[in-house]
């Protein structure tokens, strides 16, 4: 009896786990093996009627679900119902290499782990390569120095017809490290060959600035279109037939060196030229009347924002003080060139020939990899007109002035010595009409200053209506990055406000300097001058926080291009 209950209870043991495995969720991957960036298809099926919802999350780490569904069969098998639920699941992969499908779970149930093998390039229906539509990443250098321009060549390639109204790509942006990214020009179009393969091409180019030495990586860059099949395009008048593709390139790293061991301030640049101008321009100056000394640094390879204050010494004799400087970048061509224009304004004190000393400003030849200085040579400059005396400006000087005759004979310029003693009553009537005058002047400007200042109010009170549609997310963030003083925070919060806000593309700032007012310029100016600085600098960011709130977008008259950019995706074909 003994051996008939153990075997009796292993059948029940057996029959029991044969149950559980029945009942568990089988995984089907359609097809085995694919290409990252291409759909595939999950399906996972049960043998019993499930009216739950399954959480597919932990496939997000290395793949995107684009969509899903669920049905449920009934069947009668001799005599005998069965039930089965599938839920279909549609994803690419994101990386390569062989991934993981982790366990899903289904209530009490769940599906075991697999593996899927997916493929740096396109793979065809055979699980060969397919290079019908390729996109690619490039540097030049690739392996810069810190703060060096690098140029990035985003390229989307194809053989096939694509619909134009249908095709984008997304922007690099930065995956590892600590950069700054500007497009250069506009989208370019042409044919190149490669192994043969005559391919139309679309081509980006972009300036990178490496910000730290290490490793510098950029993401996969995607592509996003259909095929132009003309014979569907016949039947389909609305244009959203064609054969959906995606591609993606491989990301690209960039091995950034430290700058050499230098004692001057580290300027890698192509070309750095000093010009200065003259105003006016025989550089001889009569005392107390300034003139104004231009300056112009325009750098081949560098921002305006990365380069240094000039450092002007006048010469006893000689005061001068610096405007406030203007910074200009030209994205339009194959580099940046930027362009830093300070103004001076310089007044002698005293009669005498001066010299005011060389100007010059030390940056590093990348192209022969040495020092170079730029200079603007020594000026000899002429100071005459001390011994004449000059009107006195200060409203005070008369009460201060000596009452005598002769006291007052001594104050007058030599024009008022020679006017006629019978001049002097029409003189003080037309300074009393004068007084008058501007005192109605100042009272109309406060009025109509006060007058503006209440409709700017009722202007922000419905901007701020308008201001609470937008996305919160970034706006809280680059709130949080002024307040904690963080440069390279609200860097990133600025860009993601230009993005899912103001949708300007591409999203940087100098897009958004285009569009600003002089406040929000100034600000955006202060915070690249500390992104692109070599030399660390604190920066306080109250007043960009003030700015980006008083500013006032102008409504965007294209409502379609809002939709891909939300998605980081841009237009490939400009309308």
């Amino acid at each position: 009896m003994t051996v008939f209950r153990f075997i009796a209870l292993v059948c029940f043991c057996l029959s029991f786990s044969c149950k559980v495995w029945a009942a568990g969720v089988q995984v089907q991957v359609n097809p085995a093996t694919v290409s990252v960036g291409d759909d595939f298809t999950l399906t996972f099926s049960a043998d019993q009627a499930l009216a739950i919802t399954p959480d597919f999350s932990p496939l997000d780490q290395d793949f995107q679900v684009t969509g899903s569904s669920t049905s449920t069969n009934l069947q009668y098998i001799n005599g005998q119902m069965a039930q089965q639920t599938a839920w279909r699941i549609s994803l690419f992969a994101k990386q390569a290499g062989n991934l993981q499908i982790p366990k899903i779970h289904f209530g009490q149930l769940s599906s075991e782990p697999t593996t899927i093998q997916v493929v740096e390039g396109a793979v065809d229906l055979n699980g060969k390569p397919n290079t019908d539509i390729l996109v690619e990443l490039s540097a030049d250098p690739p392996q810069p120095y810190v703060q060096q321009q690098v140029i990035v060549t985003q390229r989307l390639l194809h053989v096939v017809p694509l619909l134009p109204t249908r095709a984008s790509m997304s922007h690099p942006e930065l995956e590892k490290g600590k950069g700054l990214i500007q497009q250069l020009g506009n989208t370019k179009s042409g044919v190149v060959n490669r192994n043969g393969v005559r391919y139309q091409m679309i081509e980006r180019r972009y300036a990178v600035f490496p910000q730290v030495s290490g490793e510098l990586t950029l993401g996969r860059t995607v592509f996003q279109g259909a095929l132009d099949d003309r014979r569907s395009r016949q039947l389909d008048p609305f244009g959203i037939s064609g054969q959906q593709v995606r591609r993606f390139s491989a990301p690209l790293v960039i091995t950034v060196q430290p700058q050499p061991q230098i004692k001057s301030t580290w300027l890698p640049a192509n070309s750095l030229t000093l010009n200065a101008h003259w105003e006016p321009a025989n550089k001889t100056l009569k005392a107390g009347e300034p003139v104004t000394l231009t300056i112009a640094m325009i750098a081949e390879g560098l921002m305006a924002e990365q380069l240094p204050a000039l450092d002007i010494k006048p010469p006893m004799g000689i005061k001068g003080y610096a405007n406030q400087p203007e910074f200009r970048n030209d994205l339009g061509g194959n580099s940046v060139i930027g362009m830093r224009e300070e103004k001076w304004v310089l007044m002698g004190t005293a009669d005498g020939n001066y010299v005011l000393p060389e100007i010059s400003v030390d940056w590093w030849d990348l192209k022969a990899k040495k020092m170079q200085t730029a200079r603007i040579e020594p000026t000899a400059l002429i100071v005459t007109g001390v011994g004449q005396s000059q009107p006195s400006t200060d409203p005070n000087s008369a009460a201060k002035a000596n009452p005598e005759p002769g006291a007052a004979n001594s104050l007058l310029t030599p024009s008022e010595e020679r006017m006629p003693s019978s001049q002097a009553p029409n003189t003080g009537r037309l300074t009393k009409l004068w007084l008058l005058a501007i005192l109605a002047a100042l009272v109309l400007i406060s009025l109509a200053g006060l007058g503006i200042r209440l409709l700017k109010r009722k202007s922000k009170d419905r901007e701020a209506s308008r201001f609470a549609s937008h996305s919160i997310a970034p706006l809280q963030a680059l709130k949080q990055a002024c307040q904690s003083n963080d440069a390279h925070a609200a860097f990133q919060a600025l860009q993601a406000w230009i993005r899912e806000d103001l949708h300007l593309s591409p999203a940087t700032i100098a897009t958004l300097r285009t569009h600003a007012d002089l406040p929000l310029k100034q600000a955006l100016d202060d915070l690249s001058t500390v992104l692109y600085a070599s030399t660390t600098h604190v920066w306080e960011g109250q007043e960009l926080w003030q700015a980006v709130q008083n500013y006032q977008p102008q409504p965007l008259t294209d409502s379609s291009s809002s939709s891909q950019q939300g998605l980081g995706l841009a237009e490939l074909y400009p309308s």
